[in-house]
């Protein structure tokens, strides 16, 4: 029984040594370099997949300054500067802007790889011309931009004094020697300036909307005259100060109010039965209205 029972030992200990000996075997000497190869394949197809995408990356950016190229001011610093001129003069005349006038830099040139021209646009005229102007400007196949356009109302009229500052580009390798580009781009939401009718309709700096009165009338200050205080109040929309004392109407356009009290450092205005408190350095937009006592 007990040689029986050795044998069997022993033959236990064979299939266990047998099954660790064949699962070692496929493990590390069958599994591993097929697990190595796959892991070494996957590297190189993602390897593949990120030059491929930089590749992407590259013709993209190629085809980009192919296009910038195509809107660039011509090689020729000073034809370019001629010729850009000449074209923003033909733009401020095209919108019928008055007296205007182009101011056009020497070519300045950054790191090496490019060059700018800084400009400069002064005239007069309206809303609706700026808003032409603007349109015109970014459908131009030019490699410009705007870096500020100033605003200002002209007193007794609906026009605005026109002020912008402009740079327009010269890439390096343009073929173009002596003229400017020809083409339009699409760089509007919209594509008519038919859409745009609305920011003429707006009439962002009239004086005959309620808004825009209160807004840009302020109380500068309060001044004794023969000991008796007046409040100052400057309608920067008509360059003009008025000075009111206790009483006193304050009629702005539709804008209508009265001088209920003064102070040393704020007024009260009636407006139609509320009152409203107003300090030194406020617009009439800023008024608070006063709760009525209980």
């Amino acid at each position: 029984m007990n040689k029986y029972r050795k044998h069997i030992l022993l033959a236990v200990l064979g299939a266990m040594v047998l099954f660790y000996a064949s699962d070692w075997l496929l493990r590390d000497v069958l599994e591993a370099p097929f697990r190595s190869r796959r892991d070494r394949i996957e590297d190189l197809q993602g390897d593949i997949d990120k030059r491929e995408e930089e590749l992407h990356s590259a013709l993209a950016v190629g085809k980009r300054l192919d296009a910038l190229k195509a809107e660039s001011l011509p090689a020729d610093p000073e034809k370019a500067r001629s010729l850009y001129q000449t074209w923003l003069l033909e733009l401020a005349n095209y919108v019928k802007l008055s007296n205007p006038t182009i101011d056009v830099g020497q070519p300045a040139g950054r790191r090496g790889l490019y060059q700018v021209i800084a400009c400069s646009v002064r005239g007069q005229g309206t809303l609706s011309q700026v808003t032409k102007l603007l349109y015109e400007f970014y459908c131009a196949g030019h490699l410009h931009q705007i870096r500020s356009l100033t605003l200002t109302p002209l007193k007794g009229t609906d026009e605005l004094d026109v002020s912008l500052s402009i740079e327009a580009l010269i890439l390096p390798d343009v073929s173009r020697q002596d003229r400017l580009s020809t083409g339009h781009v699409a760089r509007l939401a919209y594509g008519s300036l038919q859409d745009y009718d609305i920011i003429a309709r707006r009439n962002l700096f009239g004086a005959g909307s309620t808004w825009d009165v209160t807004d840009h009338t302020y109380l500068t200050a309060v001044n004794y005259v023969d000991g008796r205080p007046e409040a100052w109040f400057d309608v920067r929309t008509e360059s003009k100060l008025l000075k009111l004392r206790q009483g006193e109407r304050l009629q702005i356009g539709s804008f209508e109010a009265t001088v209920a009290e003064i102070t040393d450092t704020d007024v009260l205005l009636d407006v139609d039965g509320e009152l409203w408190l107003l300090g030194i350095g406020e617009n009439l937009a800023q008024a608070a209205a006063i709760p009525p006592e209980r």
